[in-house]
């Protein structure tokens, strides 16, 4: 194996190491290790703890599934590398928690005095959604006051009004309004530079959009072929590591109308009959890079799932959050077949070459910005830096996109009634499925 090619660790990124203490933020830091066979990556894990002792708002904060586990978790080439992208996703996720009600408003939007964003812009579940019992989701009605907080909308320059139920994480409901989302940690990205900090936020809620849709509609997507050379150096390391005799991996171009590279992986086992097939995809300025991190993604995601108990044998419950269930069911190899959009039928090979970029040498936020709003999307951010954050030079955001498609970890509240579930195929020449004809199975995203 050739020598470990990775970018030296900027200064920056250090400062995240004043946030490990035994009175938090993070408590300590810990690996998982890989099995035989498992590629030979470092993931560490940053834990976080009760964040009830340190938030007033989140007095009720429990350590289960519909809470959710906000440690952090980073993937990397080398140890010390993994060991601080999991502070900074600690950190990120801590920051989605942290807000004050005092700098909210509330009101209804005939109440508003300023540009707000509506929920109706937002994904919304459909009629038949809505009529199941385990949908737990309301219809939202704009006469009724809901909180909002204050965001920038880049694709306008302004400063707008965005629901806050749509940027922090466990948030009580406090009208039937507020229920007409649950939100994940989706487009929350952390960086010591703003501008990258809300990239990285706008590329993920991308990678996400990408994700629901190829799996709600079953899109046929070309497959990549990858000469491991024509790589650069780092996403070369990333590949030749995060690949193992036991395991194969066909990618796939995962590009939306939006024009920004996606690459989705199934990542298949015969010799593991319990995870006989795995899902990741990455998004990032260029291909060569989000191939690179599709291999860390895939590995950090087995040696995870191994630390699952779950029963995977049983369909998770269509109404309870589950963030690694669907990953866990769908990994069984006599559940393959659900992956045979992807994997049977012949397509024309395309090569990451063939895949649109950003100019990561210009203003690639911009340009993304650029092609969202060409597709009738609009990208709003949040500033949701802490003090924590600060301390350590560090800004948090959280970047919007409405009209995106997002993945949901809860089967019965998978927001069918969004448009660009029905309209983004066409746009990228696939036929597009009535909501009759979505995909039934749970999402094998993790």
């Amino acid at each position: 194996m050739s020598p470990v090619t990775s970018p030296p660790v900027a200064p920056e990124l250090r400062r995240l190491e004043r946030l490990v203490s035994p009175f938090g933020l993070v408590s300590q830091t810990y690996p998982l290790f890989p099995s035989e066979g498992d590629p030979d990556v470092s993931i560490r894990v940053s834990s976080v703890g009760n964040l009830s002792g340190a938030l007033d708002n989140l007095r009720a904060w429990r350590h289960d599934p519909d809470m959710g586990n906000i440690n952090g978790v980073g993937t990397a080439l080398t140890d010390e590398r993994a060991r601080l992208i999991s502070i900074a996703e600690a950190l990120e996720r801590y920051s989605t928690c942290a807000w004050r009600e005092d700098t909210l408003v509330h009101a209804s939007e005939s109440e508003l005095g300023a540009e707000y964003v509506s929920p109706r812009r937002w994904p919304r579940c459909s009629e038949t959604e809505f009529a199941q019992p385990s949908c737990g989701l309301r219809r939202y009605d704009p006469a009724v006051p809901i909180r909002w907080v204050r965001g920038w909308s880049l694709t306008r320059r302004r400063e707008v009004l965005v629901p806050a139920m749509a940027v922090y994480l466990h948030m009580v409901p406090a009208t039937s309004s507020e229920m007409f989302i649950r939100t994940i940690t989706t487009g929350a990205a952390v960086h010591a530079d703003l501008r990258r900090a809300v990239l990285g936020g706008l590329l993920e809620v991308v990678e996400r959009d990408s994700i629901a849709l190829t799996w709600l509609q079953r899109l046929e997507l070309p497959e990549l072929t990858v000469d491991p050379e024509s790589l650069d150096p780092y996403a070369r390391s990333c590949h030749e590591r995060g690949t193992s005799s036991g395991l194969t991996v066909r990618l796939f171009d995962a590009t939306t109308d939006f024009g920004i590279p996606v690459v989705y992986g199934v990542q298949l086992c015969e010799g593991d009959r319990s995870m006989a097939q795995l899902v990741a995809a990455t998004c990032d300025v260029s291909p060569s890079a989000a191939v690179g991190k599709l291999y860390r993604e895939l590995a950090s995601l087995r040696i995870a799932l191994r630390e699952y108990r779950g029963d995977a044998d049983r369909v998770p419950d269509a109404g309870k959050v589950s963030v690694v269930g669907g990953a866990a069911y769908n990994a069984a190899r006599e559940r393959r077949d659900n992956f045979a959009f992807l994997l049977g039928g012949h397509r024309p090979p395309r090569t990451p070459a063939e895949m649109p970029g950003l100019d990561d040498a210009g203003d690639p936020l911009a340009e993304a910005v650029d092609r969202l709003r060409a597709r009738g999307a609009e990208v709003l951010a949040v500033d949701i830096t802490t003090d924590e954050a600060r301390q350590a030079g560090q800004h948090v955001v959280k970047v919007m996109v409405p009209q995106a498609m997002p993945v949901s970890f809860i089967h019965a509240e998978r927001y069918l009634a969004t448009p660009r579930l029905y309209q983004a195929p066409r746009a990228m020449g696939y036929p597009s499925r009535a909501e009759a004809d979505i995909n039934p199975a749970p999402q094998p995203f993790a």
